[in-house]
């Protein structure tokens, strides 16, 4: 049975039921200080709703509230780990540091590798980087290329760079707490 949500009670459906997203989260480990932990509370949202939706019972009378919560527990928290699982496809298919590193941009500044903690810190957040964006940020930082350089060499516009620059700084939001100290 299809049932939708309907606008007048969904404040109430959200305050009753929204723990639920919140639970499935942290039992994935999924906590507050991941970089995509907004996205992964929107998706669980919607997975609640999906869930409310193709409950076989009614979810809203009294003796189906905690079957539906676990149903709705056991929805979210698959939605979120099959969300990680391609997550983890993505990064793990994504070049590592040192091939990359190696083969593509030989170390031409040793000043660089002076400061240990900082290419820690930088290795963490190229992994986090698709191979485009982790090209971007080393000819940005280590090689100190301007948009237009960076631009020229990969064959895009500077428009393209500007967005692969906006998209590196959303995904390393959370490295500003380091790099602040």
């Amino acid at each position: 049975m299809l049932r939708k949500l309907a606008v007048e009670k969904e404040e109430a459906f959200f305050e009753r039921h929204s723990g639920i997203v919140f639970g499935a989260l942290k039992k994935e480990g999924v906590l507050r200080s991941y970089p995509d932990y907004d996205d992964y509370v929107q998706q669980g949202l919607l997975k609640l709703v999906e869930a409310y939706e193709t409950f076989p019972q009614d979810p809203e009378h009294p003796e189906f509230i905690y079957p539906f919560g676990g149903f709705a527990f056991r929805k979210v928290q698959w939605h979120i780990r099959d969300l990680r699982r391609n997550q983890y496809r993505i990064h793990s298919n994504e070049s590592a540091w040192p091939e990359f590193m190696e083969e593509n941009h030989p170390d031409t500044q040793p000043w660089f590798e002076e400061n240990w903690l900082e290419m820690e810190l930088f290795k963490e957040m190229l992994l986090l980087l698709t191979a485009k964006e982790q090209g971007y940020l080393i000819d940005a930082v280590v090689y100190q290329l301007t948009v237009t350089e960076i631009a020229q060499k990969n064959q895009v516009s500077r428009k393209t760079i500007y967005q692969w620059k906006k998209r590196i700084q959303q995904k390393l939001e959370h490295f500003l707490v380091f790099l602040k100290e």
